[in-house]
């Protein structure tokens, strides 16, 4: 488009020059000096702005010059001026003094008049045709700034009640889509350093990477909350949410900046707007016709939004925390009133948090907070003198019970000779703060001594038992002896006789195992029991020799 655009000038016959401008006013303010701040005080609805004292006509239109061989349309001429910075002044100030849509429009015909190319003539023509509402006041090429960062070559079209952005084609001459955006949905316009941002109600197309990826946070904070509500931390939906900028692109040999033409559009559509306002009937929705901001005062009008809700939380933090601060020494002072009071009534507690929380509130009462901490530290000083006390008092109940229980132990012992709750009384004693220590000693020397009894006779009862038991030992042992000889004696005799060793082995084996068996009687047994053995093996051989 661009190219084609070069083209259409290239073969254009060159337009009448304007007359030079004087050199003190191009000194005094050229275009690349000039400030896009002041300029946007000067638009309507900026703060500062002043209305001229009388409107400005509208400049009137070059003489067309006769038309070039070859049947090229003729060039207009551009409008004489002293320089661009004059120029768009004086546009904008027709602008704002135009009291009716046709004043506006005739205002604006002088944009028609800018030396745009055929090319963008026959689109911005075009394009006014092609809109749905009518008339079109003026056309602007722009440069659509979507949310993914993307330079879009668009004609916007201004009407009495809406603006239209139109993508047009120069190569085909025909508009492929348009999107109508009513004027009273534009919330603001800011004067940027490359162009105008318009802040709408709504999404102007499609969303960009920015507002999905806040979309997505938003999704993964429900999710992980459990919860529908909107738990999203990230940038509130306030009137500068939804934008769209616009950068001028401007035509060749233009005698105004692109900073100048940001004005005079802004001016179109502030008061294309305020007089869309005014068309309206009373009694219907309320509408405002969109101010003119610059970015610093965006920005300013944010910081004080923000400055004025943290005050507001601040105010609101401050009141709780000195009503509840308030609230806590009512009740502190309350427990001090109580009479008989012990220490967990003294509540000095529960100004802890309530101090702390005033503390971080911003300009809490001053007075407030050091009558709290005064307070507090009287209760803590009551408090811990009622716990020395309390102390005192229960260390003195325990001592006079522990005396009187271990007296009383005493003499329960020293009668029954019996330690075991003199033991638990001396115990609870020594616990005790400050119980008499000739009580304790007596007590102490008491329980040695029955122990010591107790413990003599024990070891006397020990004795006895081991003299019982030995001697029940022995007479078992005597009584096992005697049964074993008897055995033996009878065994030997009648092995003698029947010189078999049937009973001798037996007899024998139990006189082993009783204690104090006669030696004599056990060596005659075991010589019988030899001799007998010996004469039942020379019996064998006998045999055995009578065999062969």
């Amino acid at each position: 488009a661009r190219a084609c655009a070069l083209s259409a000038v290239a073969l254009a016959p060159p337009p009448a020059a304007p007359p030079p401008a004087p050199p003190v006013a191009v000194a005094a303010a050229p275009a690349a000096a000039y400030d896009s701040r002041a300029a946007a005080m000067r638009l309507p609805g900026a703060p500062g702005y002043a209305a001229p004292a009388a409107p400005h006509a509208p400049p009137a239109a070059a003489p067309t010059p006769p038309a070039a061989a070859g049947g090229m349309a003729p060039r207009p001429a551009a409008t004489p001026t002293n320089n661009g910075l004059s120029s768009s002044e004086s546009l904008v100030d027709a602008i704002s003094t135009a009291s009716t849509t046709a004043a506006l429009a005739e205002a604006l015909r002088e944009v028609e008049q800018w030396q745009w190319t055929s090319d963008q003539e026959a689109g911005m023509k075009r394009c006014k045709m092609y809109v749905p509402e009518q008339p079109a006041l003026a056309a602007f090429y722009v440069s659509s700034v979507n949310e993914w960062k993307l330079l879009q070559p668009r004609v916007l079209v201004l009407t009495p009640s809406s603006y239209f952005r139109v993508k047009y084609d120069q190569k085909s001459g025909k508009v492929e889509h348009y999107r109508k955006t009513p004027l009273r949905d534009v919330l603001s316009l800011e004067k940027t350093a490359d162009g105008l941002k318009i802040y709408l109600r709504g999404q102007d197309g499609r969303a960009g990477p920015q507002k999905w990826y806040q979309r997505l946070e938003r999704k993964v904070a429900q999710i992980s909350t459990g919860s529908k509500d909107n738990a999203f931390s990230g940038r509130v939906k306030d009137e500068f949410y939804y934008a769209r900028e616009y950068r001028p692109s401007l035509p060749a040999g233009a005698p105004l900046s692109a900073d100048q033409v940001t004005d005079v559009l802004a001016a179109a559509l502030h008061k294309t707007a305020e007089l869309h306002r005014d068309s309206l009937p009373a009694d219907g929705a309320p509408f405002e016709p969109p101010p003119v901001l610059t970015t610093d005062e965006r920005r300013q009008i944010l910081h004080d939004r923000k400055a004025a809700a943290r005050a507001e939380e601040e105010r609101a933090e401050r009141e709780a925390a000195e009503a509840e601060l308030r609230h806590a020494v009512e009740v502190a002072s309350a427990s001090r009133e109580l009479e008989p009071k012990t220490s967990s009534q003294i509540n000095s507690a529960v100004l802890s948090r309530p101090i702390k929380r005033a503390r971080r509130a911003v300009e809490a009462d001053a007075s407030l907070i050091s009558r709290a901490e005064q307070l507090k530290a009287e209760l803590e000083e009551e408090h811990r003198v009622r716990v020395e006390a309390e102390r005192l008092e229960r260390e003195r109940a325990e001592r006079e019970a522990a005396t009187a229980e271990l007296e009383a132990a005493c003499t329960q012992a020293a009668a029954s000779r019996d330690a075991t709750s003199l033991s638990r009384s001396l115990k609870r004693a020594r616990r005790a703060v400050d119980v008499s220590e000739e009580l304790l000693g007596r007590g102490e020397a008491l329980k040695a001594e029955i122990e010591a009894e107790i413990k003599a006779a024990r070891e006397a009862a020990e004795e006895a038992e081991r003299e019982r038991k030995r001697a029940e030992r022995e007479e078992r042992e005597r009584v096992e002896r005697d049964a074993a000889t008897a055995e033996l004696e009878a065994a030997v005799g009648a092995a003698a006789t029947s010189r078999d060793l049937v009973w001798l082995s037996k007899a024998r084996a139990r006189a082993r195992r009783a204690v104090g068996v006669s030696a004599e009687l056990m060596e005659r047994a075991d010589n019988l029991k030899t001799e007998i053995d010996l004469e039942k093996k020379l019996a064998a051989e006998e045999q055995r020799n009578h065999g062969r």
